[in-house]
């Protein structure tokens, strides 16, 4: 389950955002939003094909893929939709960014957040302090970051992973945009507890 916590949040700067909005449905990341069709932008075969957490633990209410995007603002996009759902409606979607230096990172994190408090209407803001990775068992992994508490219950993210070199992870930004169900899951241990 740990591991899963770290992949959830994979996502990426460069977002485009309805001003004054409120509902998880008027972000874009990539021109994608909650409620669109992964149909829409991606064939059948490439979806039930992508990389999946199946293995992870977890009641399966929804199934989270990573697909590789070729485009100059995303490496990935992560999306999680309901298993047996023919149209793959996306209930949370997230995109990545991969930095040599952390310091670059926390640069860009700065401007995504401004970017975003200004255009979020109403919302909660949390930022968080640096906390060790929990999937880090030496202890000098951190990540840093920043939840957007929507007024439809559903939340944005902006993280920086500062992961150790040791762990086989790249430092990245994550730019994560979740229904309130699919939050709701992931606070429940993924429907586990």
């Amino acid at each position: 389950m740990k591991k899963l916590f770290s992949y959830v949040f994979l996502i990426i700067l460069s977002f485009s955002v309805s001003t004054y909005a409120d509902d998880t449905s008027d972000f874009e990341i990539d021109g994608m939003s909650i409620g669109d069709s992964l149909l829409d932008y991606f064939s059948k075969e490439k979806i039930l094909n992508a990389r999946n957490y199946d293995e992870y633990p977890s009641d399966m209410k929804f199934r989270i893929i990573d697909i590789l995007t070729e485009n100059n603002f995303y490496e990935g996009v992560q999306f999680y939709y309901i298993p047996g759902d023919e149209k793959f409606i996306i209930q949370s979607l997230n995109g990545r960014k991969f930095f040599s230096n952390i310091q670059n990172c926390y640069t860009e994190k700065k401007k995504i957040e401004k970017e975003l408090s200004d255009q979020f209407d109403s919302t909660k803001i949390n930022r968080q302090k640096k906390q060790k990775h929990r999937d880090d068992p030496t202890g000098k992994s951190t990540f840093t970051a920043t939840f957007f508490y929507l007024v439809s219950g559903g939340r944005g993210s902006v993280t920086c992973y500062d992961w150790h070199k040791d762990t086989g992870y790249k430092k990245n930004i994550a730019v994560s945009i979740q229904s309130k169900t699919v939050s709701d899951w992931v606070d429940s241990n993924y429907g586990m507890n």
